[in-house]
Order: structure tokens, then sequence, then C-alpha cells
């Protein structure tokens, strides 16, 4: 019995097409300043920044660092 190797499987996280598609539709609509925001992406980013911690303190590092 072998065990299969997982390592080198790598899983790319990227935006749902849907957003790309919003973009796509407020830019031929010519509303290029419509305050869009993807209420999906906020919660989970904020659920991500809850479950760790670390990431939440460098999110924040971050934010110093710019202002």
């Amino acid at each position: 019995m072998s065990i299969p190797d997982h390592t080198s499987t790598r899983h790319l996280v990227t935006a749902p097409a849907h957003d790309d598609d919003v973009r796509t539709l407020i830019d031929n609509a010519g509303l290029g300043d419509f305050p869009y925001r993807n209420i999906h992406q906020q919660e989970r980013l904020a659920t991500n920044l809850e479950r760790w911690p670390l990431l939440s303190e460098l999110a924040n590092a971050g934010s110093e660092i710019d202002a």
C-alpha cells in the first residue's frame, strides 16, 4: 500500500469570475467610480482574521506601515 504524495499539490486562490463580471459591467456602463464592494470577500476576510490571529497581527502591522 502506498501513501499518496500531496506535498506537491498546489491550490491557487483566485478571485471568482463574478467579480470580473461585475467590474466589466460597471466599466461598460461608464460607472468607473461606482462604489462596488464585494461583501462576501469582506466577510471571508473578517472570518479569516478571527481564525488566524497572526494574520490579523500582520494585517495590522501592514496598515501601520502604510499610515
